[in-house]
């Protein structure tokens, strides 16, 4: 199965609505891009049209290697720009800019080629049972580039207050995969790293040269060198492994729920997760009726089954609750945020089965159909192909062949917080204190992505 092969085969509309004031001093606009990012189609239109990047707002990001299209406001001024992948055009004024609450999600049209017709068939088999009881909201692998490029969790490392390890996560850690003047900078980062005054001379520019600077005069500050890191990118990698733990307090949650023929596996780079091929009503009611939030030390912990899972992830990862209060980094701080345990596809329509012209004698399957914000379309194309939790065939696009084991039931009890699966594929996480099991395996998707990048954790 592939996805993205050509940005036309992704196909992304934010659906947002916005209160219509014809004397509104924000202009309402429509931008359409192909293969931008959201903050590259942003300084285009800075550059090109000559707008304050302050007036301008948006609701949510879209990815680069799609065809989208979002709404955004420019504050006392009106732009129609044309360039070949980019267009912003004016639809509308209204009396506030552009706000996240606004965004009802985003409607997708998605064409996953190189399928064997029998996986055609499948696909239409699962659509129905996916579309009647949902799946679970989980983080997909864009939220953990991270771990493709090989820098693990920065943020555990912040947690467990190894500021240097999680400064050279950040800034030394070269990307096996990526091929950017930005993989040298690192490599040479990485060989010189303590010797500062050379790291300084090497990281001329914005991003790096002020950080290594205050290592010349503070050469252990490494806690300090870490407000240095450009904001979003703190930001980024401390989302990162918080999603990373609610994801798998999740999948631990649903063992007390789905059981034997009705559990499935999602695989992603950040380990299998636990999905349902039908999900009863009682039991969906309350799952629904469950406050499931993403971890911070501001809140409650949500619902009590959600927070007991949720803590045992903690004590996994080797962490305390005090870790939080005495490792805070700006920028790298966790805020409580409700996130719904699943989501149901709205809008879908028939798939559209023909022969891939990419590929020869296989099919492609297009599919259209609209899901909230914050929810990953590429973890519904997964759940549509996901095979049983017990299966141990080798997936035809997992380089690294087949596992290993049989069936493992230590898990069918019904005891609501199942103890965790040792069959479970973790990632690794830059070890330290408290790493143990979750650094021991390597990380593996399903899903290939032609083109593939991180969306830099798009709604």
């Amino acid at each position: 199965m592939r996805l993205k092969t050509t940005p036309e085969d992704f196909r992304v509309r934010e659906l947002l609505e916005w209160d219509e004031v014809p004397s509104g001093a924000f202009v309402v606009h429509r931008l359409h891009k192909e293969k931008l990012s959201t903050p590259e189609a942003l300084s285009i239109l800075v550059r090109d049209a000559q707008v304050d990047r302050a007036t301008i707002a948006y609701a949510g990001l879209k990815d680069r290697q799609a065809v989208t299209d979002q709404f955004l406001t420019i504050e006392r001024r009106t732009v129609d720009l044309r360039l070949p992948n980019l267009t912003v055009s004016p639809v509308g004024t209204t009396d506030k800019p552009i706000t996240s609450k606004q965004s009802d999600g985003n409607a997708f049209t998605i064409v996953v080629r190189d399928l064997r017709p029998t996986e055609g068939a499948q696909l239409r088999r699962s659509l129905p049972s996916l579309v009647k009881t949902g799946f679970p909201n989980y983080f997909d692998d864009q939220r953990f580039g991270s771990l493709r490029h090989g820098q693990g969790f920065p943020m555990k490392s912040v947690l467990q207050g190894d500021y240097e390890r999680a400064l050279q996560q950040l800034v030394a850690e070269p990307s096996p995969v990526a091929i950017s003047g930005d993989v040298k900078l690192k490599r040479a980062l990485q060989l010189r790293w303590g010797d500062w005054i050379a790291c300084e001379r090497i990281a001329r520019g914005p991003a790096y040269e002020p950080l290594f600077r205050h290592l010349v005069h503070k050469p252990r500050d490494f806690r300090g060198a870490l407000e240095f890191v450009p904001l979003r990118l703190r930001v980024i990698h401390a989302f990162a492994f918080q999603s990373y733990l609610w994801n798998r307090a999740l999948s631990n949650l649903l063992r007390g729920g789905v059981h034997g023929a009705q559990r499935l596996r999602l695989s992603t780079l950040a380990g299998d997760l636990l999905a349902w091929k039908y999900l009863s009503p009682d039991r969906e009611q309350k799952l629904s009726a469950m406050r499931t939030p993403l971890f911070g030390v501001d809140g409650d912990g949500g619902s009590e089954p959600f927070r007991k899972v949720m803590i045992e992830e903690l004590r996994r990862a080797g962490l305390r609750r005090q870790d939080f209060v005495d490792n805070e980094v700006p920028g790298m701080i966790w805020k409580q945020e409700q996130r719904d345990a699943f989501v149901k596809p709205r809008d879908v329509a028939d798939v559209r089965i023909e022969p891939d012209e990419m590929n020869q004698g296989n099919v492609k399957a297009t599919l259209s159909f609209s899901l909230p914000r914050g929810a990953y379309a590429t973890m519904l194309i997964k759940r549509l192909f996901a095979p049983s939790w017990y299966s141990r065939s080798p997936d035809r696009f997992d380089e690294r062949g087949p596992r290993r084991g049989g069936r493992d039931d230590r898990d069918d009890r019904d005891d609501g917080y199942q103890r965790d699966d040792r069959d479970d594929r973790q990632p690794r996480d830059g070890g330290g204190r408290g790493a143990g099991r979750h650094g021991s395996l390597r990380p593996r998707s399903v899903v290939r992505y032609d083109n593939d990048e991180d969306d830099q954790y798009l709604d």
